[in-house]
């Protein structure tokens, strides 16, 4: 066996992606899309810092034959685990519970069902009506010459669909906990259709044990029909023993409007792969993203702002902070295609760093093909600031205290564009509770308090 050939995820085989996809009653023309796509993942090396896309991320030590293949290897449904991730959000409109590779189970009211308003399991909807998926389904999510990307292609094996009908508002959030309870590879996949004039705000949060050795390849692809507005938020907290790969796509038609939010707390080694192709004049797009790494972890970042055509406009804000030996790759695009004329984009990435031994890499780039337009970007990494920290224990606070107050400050331009209220409070605490020592505590508390004051506007 090649040592191309053992850098697959256990259980996994052309022979068993035809003979399973075949018997859970898949389309042929997706059967053939798994395996061609399966032909191209064996073909391809393993990523590594010898390419441009993983300078940073040495991804040569990960042993895919390590991780078997949980939904492609008869693993059995196990019993529901005593307790499980809690929301983000104190009441969602929608909830969603995903036990990844298992199933899920969605709680939608009656009102919103009325209105066409739809959280399926995506192969009952490949199924039952491949015709909405065969055109769109995948379009969006594979990333050229990317052997992971092709490996979700052929692997997918749990998704979820969700459906927004037309002039249709969800008030409210609509979250989704996808649970990855079981050790080994899993290849999750999400289709989202905003259709016109939609309006919703949906949260995706992932979670995995904190000791599970998980391997997480997945996709999100979102397509935004003309005027619809969408908030969405990726809130990564997978376990410390995980690998995280996942690539966030939105299509945006003419006026839409989309704020994304990008949250990296968790796994040992995660990278996100987000990409908004406007591709009709008058598309909006806010990427935001926060991340703080500690101990060993190592958090990429790579986002494409695609402008195609004209009249469309980008702002992108990440910002993270960094401890102990932590590692972040940030690598950013704006790329304006040529007759995209009067495109207005812009591109933020800032770091803080907390220690000597962590790293920040803050890759802006720009890519411009028309003259009429506006685009800038800039990027920034540095430590706290002895004379900020001077001035806050000139007021009475411990050195502790007043580093964890510039690490939340930090963080506050992104955060209050969060909403609802209790959906930013709930990723403040979670940023809060990587600090060290007693301020951890001390600005959890604090969330607690804003929380029990705040009138959401």
């Amino acid at each position: 066996m090649t040592t191309e050939m053992k850098q697959v995820p256990a259980g996994l085989s052309r022979e068993t992606i035809e003979r399973l996809a075949r018997e859970r009653g898949e389309p042929e023309w997706h059967i053939q899309r798994r395996l061609e796509a399966f032909e191209r993942f064996l073909q391809l090396p393993m990523p590594s810092p010898k390419q441009e896309d993983w300078r940073y991320t040495d991804i040569t030590t990960l042993h895919l034959e390590d991780y078997p293949a949980v939904a492609w290897g008869g693993t059995e449904l196990g019993v529901p685990p005593q307790t499980m991730p809690a929301f983000l959000t104190d009441h969602p409109t929608i909830r969603v519970v995903h036990r990844v590779g298992f199933g899920f189970e969605a709680e939608i009211p009656d009102a919103l069902q009325q209105k066409g308003v739809q959280v399926r399991d995506l192969r009952e909807v490949l199924i039952q009506n491949p015709e909405q998926l065969q055109e769109d389904l995948g379009r969006l999510a594979p990333l050229p010459g990317d052997k992971f990307s092709f490996l979700h292609t052929a692997c997918w094996d749990t998704g979820l669909y969700v459906y927004l009908p037309p002039n249709v508002e969800v008030e409210g959030v609509i979250e989704i906990i996808h649970w990855f309870e079981t050790p080994g590879a899993h290849f999750p996949h999400t289709v989202i259709v905003a259709e016109p004039n939609s309006r919703a705000n949906i949260v995706q949060s992932f979670f995995s044990p904190e000791e599970a050795p998980v391997l997480a390849v997945g996709a999100v692809e979102v397509f935004n029909r003309a005027n619809s507005d969408l908030r969405h938020a990726i809130v990564q907290r997978m376990g410390r023993a995980s690998v995280f790969l996942t690539s966030v796509d939105y299509e945006q038609k003419r006026d839409s409007r989309v704020l994304s939010l990008a949250v990296g707390l968790g796994a040992k080694l995660a990278r996100t792969v987000l990409q908004h192709l406007m591709t009709e004049p008058g598309a909006e797009a806010r990427p935001l993203g926060v991340f703080f790494g500690d101990d060993d972890q190592h958090l990429d970042f790579r986002t494409l702002q695609d402008h195609r055509v004209g009249h469309t406009t980008s702002d992108l804000l990440y910002k993270g902070v960094l401890d102990d030996s932590a590692v972040s790759v940030f690598s950013g695009m704006i790329r304006v295609h040529p007759r995209a004329q009067h495109t207005d984009a812009y591109q933020a990435n800032r770091n803080l760093i907390l220690s000597g031994e962590a790293q920040a890499y803050s890759i802006p780039n720009l890519e411009i093909g028309a003259n009429e337009v506006r685009c800038t970007h800039g990027a920034t990494v540095g430590p706290v600031q002895p004379d900020e920290v001077f001035y806050l224990r000139s007021r009475g606070l411990d050195p502790e205290t007043a580093e964890a107050l510039l690490v939340m400050g930090f963080f506050e331009v992104v955060l209050r564009e969060i909403k609802p209220a209790d959906l930013r409070l709930s990723i403040q605490r979670l940023l809060a509770s990587k600090l060290k020592g007693n301020a951890a505590q001390y600005f959890m508390d604090l969330a607690e308090l804003d929380e029990s004051i705040l009138v959401e506007a």
